[in-house]
C-alpha cells in the first residue's frame, strides 16, 4: 500500500457506527484520503412486508429516506474539517455491494465494525468475516464498544 487516499468505511447504522466511522475519520485526516461512507439496503425490501400493497411499500421507502438521513448525520458528525466526504447509500447485497464500490472507487482501506451478539450474526451474517477474506485492499476491523 503506497498511499491511502480513498477510504471506505461501512456502516450499518446500529450501535458502534459512530465509533466505526469516528476510526475511519482519524484514518481520513492522517492520510489526507477522500472518505466514503457506505451504508447497504437489504436486497429485497420485500422483507419488509409486500411491496404491492402501498402500506407497506410507504413504510419500506420510510425506512430508506430515515436510514440515507441518519448516513448524511453521521457523516456530517464524524468527518473532521478538511477532510472530503461522500455518503453513499445502495441497495444489495451487503458484502457484495462492499466489496464491489471498494473495487469502483479505487478504495485503498476500508474500515468495519463487528458485532458480537448472536441475533446480529444470524440476521446479517458474518459480513465482517466475508469482507476481509473479499476485499481488495487492506481491511480495518474495529471492535464493538465496551458496555
Amino acid at each position: 500500500m503506497d498511499k491511502v487516499r480513498n477510504i471506505l468505511v461501512a456502516v450499518d447504522l446500529y450501535a458502534g457506527s459512530e465509533e466505526v466511522a469516528e476510526i475511519a475519520a482519524g484514518f481520513a485526516e492522517t492520510f489526507s484520503a477522500k472518505l466514503y461512507f457506505l451504508h447497504v439496503e437489504p436486497a429485497n425490501p420485500e422483507i419488509f412486508g409486500d411491496p404491492d400493497i402501498p402500506d407497506e411499500r410507504d413504510a419500506v421507502a420510510s425506512q430508506v429516506r430515515t436510514s440515507h438521513r441518519e448516513l448524511q448525520e453521521l457523516r456530517d458528525k464524524t468527518t473532521p474539517p478538511g477532510v472530503e466526504s461522500v455518503a453513499l447509500q445502495i441497495q444489495g447485497q451487503t458484502v457484495q455491494k462492499i466489496i464491489s464500490e471498494a473495487t469502483a472507487l479505487d478504495i485503498d482501506l476500508i474500515v468495519v465494525g463487528f458485532h458480537r451478539d448472536r441475533l446480529h450474526h444470524l440476521l446479517a451474517g458474518d459480513v465482517t468475516k466475508s469482507v476481509l477474506n473479499h476485499a481488495p485492499c487492506p481491511v480495518v476491523v474495529v471492535p464493538p464498544p465496551q458496555r
